[in-house]
């Protein structure tokens, strides 16, 4: 199959300096060391086959933008090399734009410097306008539009002067939600005509529901890449514990990665996807370590399967039973770079334990436990009274507490879920035990009467 895109240990290198004296003096000399070098990209090795729409992911800071404008020929690479076989089109926010020229300026000036004269220019420009949706801006200077705006006309530009390789950089992040689907069913048509495309996106749906690959940037460095189905269940996992670090565990995580030096790092298969390998990491994602913790877990309508155990398939049941519904997750473990949760319908003990889930498949929120020291609440007569703390019309409702107002609730019990505070204690006149969101009670009677 004929490539589209070859990179091989494409390097991107920037000067970072403390203050402008170090930029000048690095400047006239240059053979003495100043200011820090950051790599934007390090050792990055990747090939697109023609008709691919490969997806670029990672967190911010990881290279994405830096390898979408070296492929665009927007910006050298520094060492290594990158082959594009036919014309490439960057679409990014105000990408190619001169912000002192009209939008009409624009597009003339754009097209001519992709080899189009000025009769054809003529000709394809009221379909651009059209597009761009910017009839009443289109003779208004590009630097009072917004970027919405600039997105729109550079992506109208783009698709109409039809290139071989087209980079969607982040383009249809702003603006409104019908002009990026209208962008969508646009890049739909393009793929069905067989174009390479580059799709440089946050949104993990459009990346499922768009694109065939997936390169999984980490900080200049290639994570992972394959097949979508392969990839991005690894990105998820990874997000997941991600989003739960610390700043200081995140910047010491960033350093270590940074630090790998890219002609020692080595790569390992895992079925179709090709994955770093950095320092046994792999080994160890082959035997899972299991933690414990305190966490409740609302599965997804989209579950799957409970395991027996993260690295096994046997005891696999159907979870479908099991959608919708709040349970205790006593442990969790990694494997193969995935966060499983083990489930139990109780808090504690052996007794209620289900079995082992994929954390994608789960939203979960952290519960702390606070105190057990006494407290007396008065019921404000909204919300519900639950028999967990979580609440909510379809998890675990007990009661309303529309007819409650002012009657005491005697609190034994208090947990934190995510920032959410609850109470669990007794409603005066009644035997048990139930769990009341803090939104919902008051401590003093007079704030009954002015709520």
């Amino acid at each position: 199959m004929t490539k589209a895109i070859v990179a091989k240990d494409v390097v991107k290198r920037y000067k970072l300096y403390d203050n402008s004296k170090e930029r000048i003096l690095d400047l006239f000399s240059p053979s003495k060391k100043h200011g820090n070098d950051f790599y934007a990209l390090n050792g990055v090795s990747f090939e697109a086959d023609k008709g691919d729409v490969v997806g670029f992911i990672g967190i911010n800071g990881s290279g994405k933008s830096t390898l979408s404008n070296i492929i665009a020929g927007i910006v050298p690479e520094t060492s290594g090399t990158v082959q594009v076989n036919g014309q490439p089109s960057l679409i990014a926010v105000a990408a190619g734009l001169n912000d002192d020229l009209t939008g009409r300026d624009n597009i003339e000036l754009k097209c001519l410097m992709l080899g189009f004269t000025r009769e054809e220019v003529k000709e394809m420009e009221p379909e651009i306008i059209e597009f761009s949706e910017l009839e009443n801006f289109i003779d208004q200077p590009v630097k009072s539009y917004s970027s919405g705006m600039k997105s729109r006309l550079g992506f109208a530009i783009s698709v109409k002067v039809d290139p071989d390789i087209l980079i969607i950089d982040e383009a249809l992040s702003v603006g409104d939600r019908a002009f990026a689907d209208k962008s969508l069913k646009k890049m739909m048509e393009f793929k069905e005509e067989g174009k390479t495309m580059i799709f440089v996106s946050h949104s993990i749906g459009q990346m499922k529901t768009f694109c065939d690959k997936i390169l999984w940037l980490e900080f200049g460095r290639v994570k992972a890449y394959g097949d979508v189905q392969d990839v991005l269940p690894l990105y998820e996992a990874f997000l997941n514990k991600w989003q739960n670090m610390q700043k200081e565990e995140k910047d010491l995580y960033r350093e270590k990665v940074m630090s790998l030096d890219p002609k020692k790092v080595k790569y390992k298969k895992m079925g179709k996807v090709m994955v770093l390998d950095n320092e046994d990491a792999l080994e160890a994602s082959h035997t899972y370590s299991v933690r414990q913790v305190s966490r409740l877990a609302h599965l997804k309508a989209y579950t799957s399967y409970i395991y027996q155990s993260p690295n096994s398939d046997e005891g696999k049941e159907d979870a479908q039973t099991l959608k919708n519904k709040v349970y205790y997750v006593k442990r969790e473990a990694t494997y193969q770079f995935e966060n499983y949760y083990l489930l139990s319908t109780k808090p504690s003990g052996q007794d209620g334990v289900i079995g082992w889930i994929r954390g994608i498949e789960t939203s979960s929120h952290v519960l702390t436990h606070v105190d057990n020291d006494p407290k007396v609440f008065y019921l404000l007569g909204r919300g519900f009274a639950s028999t967990d703390p979580w609440g909510g019309k379809k998890q675990y409702v007990h009661e309303s507490l529309e007819h409650h107002a002012g009657l005491l609730f005697n609190v034994s019990e208090t947990v934190l879920v995510g920032n959410n505070i609850w109470y669990c204690g007794q409603i005066d006149g009644t035997e048990s035990l139930v769990w009341i969101h803090s939104n919902n009670v008051v401590s003093d009677l007079e704030e009954l009467d002015t709520d």
